[in-house]
């Protein structure tokens, strides 16, 4: 038995795909009249699967027209199916080619604007025997480590105060960073060099390099985190590594812009 306005069984959910489709091909609000005449509905079976879309949030109503248009899940579930796309197919390759190159671990850490943390969406490991294990799902403060930081010098100073004055900056190691004058002191060394650098300030006896990634509208999106074991970091390497890092993150930023991804 289906709930009132729900709809049930092979033909309801065959009628609301059709009507999803109908509407993600319109570039105009589409009334209940042209939905019926278009996929060949009964006006009541387009009302029930138009009432179950909107109230699942998959279509809404247009308040200009009162019409009928894709809904906001229906554009967050394109987003992550693009999203998920970008990263398994273009962007993980790459990071890899970071790793092998530099013999060292790297991750990509997405932010979504107004969090307090960015999160580790994918990881490549060193071919290198010793070498930190980051886990996908991890969450990394903004403030702490280079993979926040190369995110935070990248928001409006408005943004990074706010987020001073609501994290209070907790200290994860005895180097974090958790006064503001030192912090915004990094902020600003890092919008002049074009890349973040810490040394055991998230993870002790880890030195991480980070470069800033952004999107197709030039938003910052992510940061590209190289880590490496603080034994195995050399001043004689430090060059070429952070060319690396800031070259593949302009590589993914390249990527997002050909993607048109938000």
């Amino acid at each position: 038995m289906t709930k009132a306005g729900s709809v049930g069984g092979t033909d309801g959910a065959r009628t609301l795909l059709r009507l999803l489709a109908s509407l993600a091909r319109s570039h105009d609000p589409l009334s209940i009249d042209e939905l019926t005449e278009e996929n060949h509905l009964a006006p009541a079976a387009a009302r029930r699967a138009l009432l179950a879309l909107t109230q699942e949030g998959f279509a809404a109503v247009d308040l200009g027209s009162g019409q009928y248009i894709v809904g906001p899940k229906f554009i967050q579930l394109a987003k992550l199916t693009r999203s998920t796309h970008l990263l398994e197919r273009e962007i993980r390759p790459v990071i890899h080619e970071l790793a092998q190159a530099a013999c060292e671990t790297v991750t990509f850490n997405t932010y979504v604007p107004g969090a307090t943390s960015a999160v580790c969406m994918l990881v490549e490991e060193s071919p290198a025997p010793l070498h930190y294990a980051v886990e996908v799902g991890e969450m990394k403060p903004l403030h702490a480590g280079s993979s926040g930081r190369a995110i935070l010098a990248h928001l409006s100073d408005e943004e990074i105060q706010s987020y001073i004055e609501r994290t209070g900056l907790p200290a994860l190691t005895t180097r974090t960073i958790t006064n503001p004058e030192i912090l915004w002191r990094e902020i600003r060394k890092i919008r002049k060099k074009g890349y973040a650098l810490s040394r055991g300030q998230r993870l002790d006896g880890a030195v991480a390099i980070a470069g800033s990634v952004f999107d197709g509208d030039g938003v910052i999106h992510a940061s590209l985190v190289l880590t490496v074991p603080a034994y195995r970091y050399r001043l004689a390497d430090a060059d070429r590594l952070t060319t690396l890092v800031m070259e593949t993150a302009a590589r993914i930023s390249d990527l997002m812009r050909a993607s048109g991804a938000p």
